[in-house]
């Protein structure tokens, strides 16, 4: 396994950064590589709760299965593999600031193949990319809400003039 440390500043409170980052569901809002992602065991956000996660890679796609291994709101939290091609496990750190959250991640990642023998030229490759979701996390969760829509008027039938006959 090859390791990695990285951290990012996000200007919104622990608990909402926490909330977000700590649902496997939503990782395909923020990581670029996940396609989708589904709860196949346990209790939603819980430890040894499990998912089946599918990510497109420039190898080609692939299928990992997701175990919550830690769990301590809004501190920590940690999600492994537990099958699939590329192993990995990642361990994510919250802590308060006057101006929001810093996220710490500790990250540990399988390569196999030629990868495994140019590991740290590799680990490089692979934080790059978590650095750049980690980025979009920061812009996802940093964005002004989305005004609301008022729906608009159904104008499908012709309005008439109050009082006048059908």
């Amino acid at each position: 396994m090859t390791g990695f440390k990285t951290s990012v500043r996000i200007r919104r409170p622990i608990q909402q950064v926490f909330a977000f980052v700590s649902d496997p569901l939503k990782f395909p809002r923020w990581n670029s590589a996940v396609q989708s992602v589904r709860k196949t065991a346990g209790r939603e956000r819980q430890v040894r709760s499990t998912y089946s996660m599918r990510r497109a890679l420039p190898s080609g796609g692939v299928h990992n299965d997701l175990e919550i291994f830690a769990w301590e709101e809004p501190a920590e939290f940690g999600i492994r593999t537990t099958s699939g091609p590329t192993p990995f496990a990642y361990r994510y750190r919250f802590s308060p600031r006057p101006d929001g959250t810093l996220v710490h991640l500790d990250g540990s990642v399988e390569l196999a193949g030629a990868a495994s023998v140019i590991a740290p030229l590799a680990a490089r490759a692979v934080k790059r990319g978590v650095d750049l979701n980690l980025a979009a996390l920061k812009r996802t969760l940093e964005a002004p809400p989305s005004p609301t829509r008022r729906p608009e008027p159904d104008r499908t039938e012709p309005t008439q003039p109050q009082g006048s006959p059908r």
